[in-house]
Order: structure tokens, then C-alpha cells, then sequence
């Protein structure tokens, strides 16, 4: 398979000139090794020195004596992989981050950090080097890396236009047979087996199934022993399967709680882990009154589709809880790449107004709707039509998102856009 360029690096060499700690967070073999050791030092084209503290010998040599060590090194570039191994390095760091500080900008080196869990990386970041740092996120592979990159996607244009003319739609790109093609075939790839790397470094079905289950495996006996806090590993793989299965619907603890016999306070605490270590997101629902964003219920996405098979098998998320998930992912890594990065929410009212995605800034409101279906009809807009005659001010536009060919009007100023069309290059 060859090299694929990660959207996130363009984000992580603007942030490196202007910090000299970039911190790069992410799931396991999501890419950051690869990212760090042969992608960014020869796009900043700059000599450098890589640690991974998945090494027992690196950790010993660094708790005897970290300070001198980095402070022989003489290369520009410093890549520290997997520091949440080693939270004796943090003070350390931030002692030679401080003495570099004083050097011409020219001579000071700079340091890449990763780690795969945020829980313990990021209590060391708050604790010694807040202000020093730039936070980044690597997710898998999303559909507009693996189909080339290129130009930004539409959805960036819509956003930075927040319209989406009659007039602008007729002059989009065309599209050959072939590409369409190859998009579509993709994206159906994309959204069977999800976007970690390894995964698309296999063929087969069952080599992919297998690397799936293996990962879930590692991550329980892993990731999850090298948190702690954990009583009973056999029971947080239930919790993890039964929130799996309830993949992009709205989140009761109390609900889970009972169906598993586990108190509350322990599923919080599964809950915590799972989501600072990238499995899951509890995405907030929006509301024009703040305060009131905090009391209602969030909605649970396990974002990954591929592990979603390996956890709870592919029949037991419904196609469209499926599909709402794998958009849920592609919105979350696009957004971050934005100038000013907008924030994601679902919107329901008590009335049962619905609509499955808002991305929001001071710029403007985008509401989002999926649907599953080949095909598209006014009746699926209904609900994002409703939404921006309620807030014309915010919401210009408003999209639904499926998996047809064909960008149409569906309602006024509400398009149904083929997925690859929207998150793939034009």
C-alpha cells in the first residue's frame, strides 16, 4: 500500500511554527508513528531524533536522567512517541522547553509528542506544560485521504459560503463513470471496514475481521491494564459491546446501568475511559440557551464502523445507525482541519424536531441530516427545512447526505448530496 498523506500534517508544521511542543493524540494505529517518523521530517525537511517509549530500556534511561538526555540532542526535530508511558518526563520537558525558549528561534528545537490515551497524557500536558503546547487529534483514514486528497471537499465550500446555489450546483464538477467508480467503491470500502490503517494494509475479508478483533483485544488487555482502575475486564467488554450496539442513539447511564447490573458510577467510569481513549464520543445536543445544553442528553457514537463489526457484529447496528456513525466520524476529522474550527452537535426538541448533525461558529449554523437510502425525496429534508425557517438568521443552507449519485434541491436551500461528493476530492 503506498504512503497516504494525512490531512492533519498541513495543521501540525503551521503549528510547529508557531509552538515548540505539538502534542499528537490519537487511537492506537491510527498513524502517528508513520506520520511522525517519515512524513513530517521530510516535508519540514529537517534532521531528526525519534524515542518510543513502548520501550522498557527508553523509560529506564529517561527516568536516570532525562534532562541531560534532551539536552544532548542536537537535531531540530524531537519526536516522542507514546509518552503517556513515562509521566516522569513531563517536568523534565518542560524545564528544557523553557531553557530552549531563550535560544534565536532559529536554534530552538521542537517536540512532537504522541500518545494513544488521552486520559494520561493529558493530565501530565495540564500539569506542566499548558501554554507550551498545541494539541492535535489523528483519527483514521477518512474517505478524502483515501481517495487521493486534492482540492478541499465541497462541504468546505459550502461552509465558508454557507450556500449552495441552484446557479452554484450547476457549475460543480463533473464526474466520469470511472471515477464514479472508484469513489463509490471507496466509500463502500470505507464504510464496511472503517479507517484504520492496518486494516487497509489487508485484502481479505477475514484478514481484516481478524486484525479488528485482535486490536479489540489489545485494547482491552492493553490499553485498558495500563489505565487500571478496571476491577473486571470480562464486564467492561460488556459495557463496551452493549454502548456499541447503541451507536448513535441518545445516552442514558441510568438505562445502561440497570440492563447490566453495574452501578452507576462505575459506567461513568467505563464511559470515561472509553471515550479518552478514542472509542467513542458523546456528541452535545445544540440549544440557543447554553445552560440548558448541559442538562439534556447526549447522543453515544462508536465512530469507527469497522470496529463496530469486530465489537457487536455487523448485523446488530441497524443501516442507519451505521451509516450516522460513519458520518459522524468523517464531520469530526474534517472539521478540525478548518481555519476556525467549528463545533459539532445533534439538535432535538421536545416537540421530536430531530436533525442528526449541526456544525456551528459565529460564522453560521449547517444542519445535517443522513439518510441510508440510494434515493432522496422532499420528505427527507423536512426536518433541516424546519430547522433553518426557525433560525434563518444562522442557517442558510441545509444539506442530507446519502449515498446516491446526484446533487438535487430537495426543499428551498435544502440539497440532498451524495456522500463521496461531499467528502471526497473535487
Amino acid at each position: 500500500m503506498e504512503s497516504i498523506k494525512r490531512s492533519i500534517t498541513d495543521i501540525i508544521i503551521t503549528r510547529l511554527n508557531h509552538e515548540q511542543v505539538v502534542a499528537l493524540t490519537g487511537a492506537r494505529q491510527t498513524g502517528k508513528t508513520t506520520l511522525c517518523e517519515m512524513q513530517l521530517p521530510e516535508l519540514l525537511d529537517l534532521s531528526f531524533t525519534y524515542i518510543s517509549f513502548d520501550d522498557p530500556d527508553e523509560r529506564l534511561r529517561f527516568q536516570r536522567s532525562a534532562v541531560q538526555i534532551l539536552e544532548s540532542i542536537t537535531t531540530p526535530l524531537v519526536v516522542l512517541d507514546e509518552v503517556q508511558k513515562i509521566p516522569q518526563l513531563f517536568d523534565p520537558l518542560k524545564l528544557v522547553v523553557d531553557r530552549e525558549r531563550k535560544k534565536p528561534a532559529n536554534e530552538r528545537k521542537r517536540f512532537v509528542l504522541t500518545g494513544s490515551s488521552q486520559l494520561l497524557m493529558m493530565k501530565n500536558i495540564r500539569e506542566t506544560l499548558a501554554g507550551r503546547v498545541a494539541l492535535c487529534q489523528m483519527y483514521p483514514f477518512s474517505l478524502f485521504e483515501l481517495t487521493g486528497g486534492g482540492e478541499p471537499p465541497l462541504l468546505s465550500r459550502i461552509w465558508q459560503d454557507q450556500a449552495l446555489s441552484p446557479q452554484a450546483a450547476g457549475r460543480l464538477p463533473l464526474v466520469s463513470l470511472q471515477q464514479l467508480r472508484t469513489l463509490r467503491g471507496v466509500r463502500d470500502e470505507h464504510q464496511r471496514w472503517g479507517g484504520y490503517p492496518p486494516v487497509w494494509q489487508r485484502t481479505g475479508e477475514t484478514e481484516r475481521l481478524n486484525w479488528l478483533k485482535d486490536y479489540r483485544k489489545t485494547y482491552l488487555e492493553r490499553d485498558i491494564a495500563d489505565v487500571g482502575q478496571v476491577a473486571n475486564i470480562d464486564t467492561f467488554a460488556l459495557a463496551q459491546k452493549l454502548l456499541c450496539s447503541r451507536t448513535a442513539n441518545l445516552f442514558s447511564i441510568s438505562e445502561v446501568s440497570r440492563e447490566l447490573g453495574v452501578a452507576v458510577n462505575t459506567i461513568k467510569r467505563y464511559l470515561e475511559l472509553l471515550t479518552m481513549s478514542f472509542q467513542c464520543i458523546l456528541l452535545p445536543p445544540w440549544h440557543e440557551n447554553v445552560s440548558k445544553r448541559l442538562v439534556k442528553s447526549p447522543k453515544l457514537f462508536f465512530p469507527d464502523v469497522g470496529l463496530n463489526r469486530a465489537i457487536v457484529g455487523e448485523l446488530s447496528i441497524s443501516r442507519g445507525a451505521a451509516y450516522e456513525s460513519w458520518l459522524c466520524a468523517e464531520l469530526l476529522k474534517w472539521k478540525q482541519l478548518q481555519p476556525v474550527e467549528p463545533e459539532l452537535y445533534f439538535y432535538r426538541t421536545a416537540a421530536g424536531l430531530e436533525v442528526d448533525f449541526l456544525l456551528a461558529s459565529e460564522h453560521g449554523i449547517l444542519p445535517i441530516e443522513t439518510k441510508s437510502s440510494e434515493r432522496v425525496t422532499a420528505a427527507d429534508g423536512r426536518s433541516v427545512e424546519t430547522f433553518m425557517a426557525e433560525h434563518p438568521d444562522a442557517a442558510k443552507v441545509g444539506l442530507v447526505v446519502y449515498p446516491g449519485n446526484e446533487v438535487v434541491e430537495l426543499r428551498r436551500n435544502v440539497w440532498g448530496v451524495p456522500d463521496w461528493y461531499l467528502l471526497g476530492p473535487l
